[in-house]
């Protein structure tokens, strides 16, 4: 009895001890934000080059893994190359995969950025026309008004001119000198970005240095797999442990299928843009195809940040072919979200358009546009979490884990045999739920 009673005093102590960390800790975080926060930012920029390294290993896994299975079935048949079958197959299909995706990446620039430049530095050097037009348009529409319209004049003179400096003075210097050195070969690039753009260079620094993470990351991938499910079963018990698994599997399939299928349903999206504006005859096609395919990878609300500005630019060029775009954008989003999306992607979720709404709202308030963008998968899997919990604990009470059951339901009752009744409402439409 004592031995009882001391076990629980030890219990009840751990428990308002645990209690007072956890309360402690919580008023440190909110005290120190702005200071871990800071912390943490600086921690992602260091970190910068692994990231995008674990990024680029996670999206070329499936074609790495393709390439693996093909050339290691092919050198198995040798006799001569049989025993070091996998060694070498390891090796081709992280040289083919980098390779592979380093010539796509390059070729995308190469498309993209001279057409992109372009069209900005058309849209520059038109902003004093497309000034004049708007102070018409303002002119006549506050015709009984002068006072207003003055004032109006004023802000737009001003906010024009803070526009154009910054895309003068910022972005079109780099961006001729990226697009110049894009058409002259990979030296040039490197020797104009080493000398003239250290933004531009440190970011093409992150991506290389991440592309030698990446080949590292795919050669060991399988051993690190192996050190993570020991580690598991060495620290949890073995349903603990399976279950662990269990959990990463799905957040690999959500993760896997969502990310994938967005970047390549955006990309869709882009060239059909570009191919639809081209024959539209739209001004500043490939900006507007750019912005159009980049703004769709964000989910729910991508299609409506990426048209607005696009109509914006259009407007400036011609009413009647603003209004002609806006059709064609609410057609092609129509056709993503109706066929080619849900081809694509699937329910790879599980969540419905409510939770999707809260999540990239949410995600998207904490983290920018990178929340927005994985903010959806995030939330899926934090749901799928709760509900592994959720069902345990019912499971534990004997309780029923099908939603169907709980639906319009009155009150749950025990029988005297140990069964459960759910008695449900007679009129839902009159009582509460």
């Amino acid at each position: 009895m004592k031995s009882e009673k001391v076990q629980q005093y030890v219990m009840v102590g751990l428990t308002a001890f645990c209690v007072i960390a956890a309360s402690l800790l919580t008023a440190f975080l909110l005290f120190h934000f702005q200071t871990i926060r800071s912390a943490i930012e600086l921690l992602t920029k260091i970190l910068m080059p692994f990231i995008i390294g674990c990024v680029i290993a996670y999206l070329l896994s499936p074609f790495y893994n393709l390439l693996l299975r093909n050339i290691e079935s092919g050198l198995s048949d040798s006799r001569l190359l049989s025993k070091r079958a996998h060694s070498i197959a390891v090796v081709l299909s992280v040289a083919f995969s980098i390779s592979t995706a380093l010539l796509l990446v390059s070729g995308l620039v190469a498309l993209v950025v001279p057409g992109f430049v372009s069209s900005l530095t058309g849209i520059v050097n038109s902003m004093q026309l497309y000034s004049a037009q708007i102070n018409k348009w303002v002119n006549s529409l506050f015709a009984d008004s002068p006072e207003t319209a003055s004032t109006v004049q004023k802000w737009l003179d001003t906010g024009s001119d803070q526009l154009m400096n910054w895309v003068r003075v910022s972005i079109l210097p780099n961006l001729q000198n990226l697009s110049r050195g894009v058409g002259s070969g990979v030296s040039s690039v490197f020797s104009t970005l080493f000398s003239g753009i250290i933004v531009v260079f440190n970011v093409a620094k992150n991506v290389l240095v991440g592309f030698i993470v990446a080949a590292y990351l795919l050669v060991g991938k399988t051993t690190m797999i192996a050190h993570a499910k020991r580690m598991l079963f060495a620290l949890f018990k073995i349903p603990t442990a399976n279950r662990v698994i269990m959990h990463f599997r799905y957040v690999h399939q959500v993760f896997g299928g969502f990310i994938r299928g967005k970047l390549l349903d955006s990309l869709v999206i882009g060239v059909l843009c570009f191919i639809g504006s081209s024959l539209l005859k739209m001004p500043y096609v490939m900006l507007i195809s750019v912005i159009i395919g980049v703004t769709n990878i964000i989910p729910f609300f991508g299609p409506f940040l990426g048209a607005i500005p696009c109509a914006c630019l259009v407007l400036l060029n011609s009413p009647i072919k603003c209004v002609t775009f806006i059709i064609f954008v609410i057609a092609l989003q129509q056709f993503d979200g109706n066929i080619l999306g849900p081809k694509i992607l699937g329910n790879t979720t599980g969540l419905s358009s409510f939770w999707v709404l809260f999540s990239i709202l949410l995600f998207g308030g904490l983290f920018g546009v990178v929340g927005m963008i994985i903010g959806v998968p995030v939330f899926a899997v934090l749901v799928s979490l709760l509900d592994s919990f959720l069902a345990d604990r019912l499971k534990k009470k004997h309780l029923s884990t099908e939603e169907e059951d709980y639906l319009n339901l009155h009150q749950v009752e025990p029988q005297p045999d140990g069964t459960i009744r759910y008695s449900k409402l007679r009129d839902p439409t009159k009582k509460y739920n």
